[in-house]
């Protein structure tokens, strides 16, 4: 069993209710469903993109600046980074948070900007 203290409250819960707490969105508590995703997405690969700042593979969120084109690790991007020689009063960025998801948007993007000719 395990003690919760409060001012006057000397209930005790069981770890197995404990648990059920903990996750359950009535309890107020419900923050394991998103515990496991913040801690999948940290694992995410973006295949061989590389941060523009750091160098290092970009693992978790990527922040791809659309107009000039380059990437930034969470890291970099939550610091306020970019490469030195891409320095400008404006950027805009779109946040990416697996792979498969920048590939299907550059589809996309090509999709849209296909011109057949007749």
């Amino acid at each position: 069993m395990t003690e919760i203290h409060g001012e006057t409250d000397d209930s005790l819960v069981s770890l197995t209710d404990f648990l059920a707490m903990f996750d359950d969105p009535e309890c107020g508590f419900g923050v394991m469903s998103i515990l496991l995703k913040l801690e999948s997405g940290d694992r995410n690969r973006h295949g061989n993109t590389v941060c523009s700042v750091c160098r290092y593979p970009v693992i978790g969120a990527r922040f791809k600046e659309m107009k000039l084109r380059f990437s930034l690790c969470s890291g970099c991007y939550s610091e306020g980074k970019v490469p030195s020689g891409l320095k400008q009063e404006e950027y805009c960025f779109k946040e990416y948070g697996s792979g498969s998801e920048a590939v299907k948007d550059k589809c996309m993007w090509f999709s849209s900007h296909h011109n057949p000719k007749k």
